[in-house]
């Protein structure tokens, strides 16, 4: 039998034929409107994927011959996948510890994928999620917000490397679109904490590499390779992160901070410095006054990341509506989107591929009911890569 195989493979390749090749896998996906983010709306529109990217996207696209999977939702929406850029979700809560610089810290090592959490936050439209080290303890908020302050858990200093990922995978390595994605600093407004951070970045200031797992982490964000995200408190504490920060002129900062950022607004405008703050309306300190932060940072000129209030489920559940209440009281509603999907992106410096429905792109997207900022949306279908990872009953 081995010999009939031997003589029928060289009969093949003595007469030139060739042996067929398995049929890539090409997706067509046919919409009523497909909000691209970047590029507008399109009306009817159509978008074809091959190998887990957009390869056409437009309103007379022809559909290739080879396509062998086509989705007709002419009477739905097609949405970018939702950025979670500052979040902890899945991991268990960080180390003890008091002022210092752990650049070499990793927050892959602590991934675990089979947990159910990152099958619900799916269906809730989150594609895409930037985990950092250290986020902070459960015994304080920054302000009104909630986004937690407490330094007493994690510590102070130099908390290690962020990484992003997409919540969909068997193991953690199926799950990482970058390891080693950005710096996460917490910051406090006192001269342990700021001794411990410049001591580090100088120590890799003159460095252009390093086979030291500490300092390799300081020269790529010091070189701007990566993001380095600072965790900050109120207004005074932004004003000394600003001055120590600033003989580093190629870090590429994002600031977490919390709702009295505002006062500062115009600082951060000056520098472009970009800030992630989650989709709520807050009270002015002690009052009862509320005031939508995130529309007066975007009037203000800063690019705006919005995330849920928490790492908790429902957070990530209630997400679009608490930024529909947003753009209800005033925040611009374009903005908005690309607050949720673009910008996000642009932060953890994965806009290439992720954050807006363009050719060469990742085809991670959501097939909703209507406009995802209006009441009464529905999830009905989520893509990552081409893939479809949810679908609703």
């Amino acid at each position: 039998m081995v010999n009939i195989h031997k003589y029928v493979l060289l009969i093949i390749l003595l007469c030139g034929l060739s042996i067929p090749a398995a049929a890539e896998d090409i997706t067509v996906i046919k919409a009523d409107r497909v909000d691209t983010i970047t590029s507008g709306l399109i009306e009817n529109g159509i978008i074809v994927i091959k190998d887990g990217r957009i390869t056409a996207i437009g309103s007379s696209i022809e559909v290739p011959e080879a396509a062998n999977i086509i989705i007709d939702v002419s009477d739905k929406t097609i949405f970018p996948g939702l950025v979670n850029p500052f979040s902890r979700i899945g991991l268990s809560s960080p180390p003890s510890g008091g002022s210092s610089s752990k650049a070499h810290l990793r927050v892959v090592d602590e991934i675990y994928p089979h947990q159910d959490v990152y099958k619900r936050v799916l269906q809730a439209g989150f594609t895409t999620f930037g985990l950092v080290p250290g986020r902070g303890g459960a015994s304080g908020f920054i302000s009104s917000s909630g986004y937690m302050i407490s330094f007493g858990s994690s510590g102070a200093g130099i908390a290690g490397q962020g990484a992003i990922i997409r919540p969909v995978g068997r193991k953690p390595r199926e799950m990482i679109v970058i390891e080693s994605g950005l710096l996460m600093i917490n910051f406090q407004a006192n001269d342990k904490t700021k001794n411990v951070i410049k001591s580090a970045l100088d120590s890799a200031k003159s460095k252009t590499t390093s086979t030291d797992p500490k300092v390799q982490p300081l020269v790529n964000a010091l070189q701007g390779k990566i993001p380095t995200f600072i965790k900050c408190g109120g207004p005074g504490d932004i004003l000394h992160l600003l001055k120590l920060l600033e003989p580093y002129k190629k870090m590429k900062l994002v600031l977490i901070a919390g709702s009295e950022q505002y006062r500062v607004a115009d600082k951060l405008a000056k520098k472009k410095i970009p800030v992630i703050l989650p989709a709520q309306i807050d009270f002015e300190p002690f009052t009862r006054n509320r005031i939508n932060v995130p529309k007066m940072l975007a009037d203000a000129g800063i690019k705006i990341a919005l995330g849920p209030k928490g790492d908790s489920i429902e957070a990530h559940e209630d997400f679009l509506r608490e930024v529909t209440e947003l753009v209800k009281f005033g925040l611009n509603k374009e903005i908005a989107k690309k607050a949720i999907t673009i910008n996000p992106a642009q932060m953890l410096a994965v806009d290439y591929r992720l954050g807006s429905l363009e050719v060469g792109k990742d085809a991670n997207l959501l097939v909703l009911s209507g406009d995802p900022l209006d009441v009464g949306t529905k999830i009905h279908m989520v893509m990552i890569e081409g893939k479809i990872v949810h679908k609703a009953p």
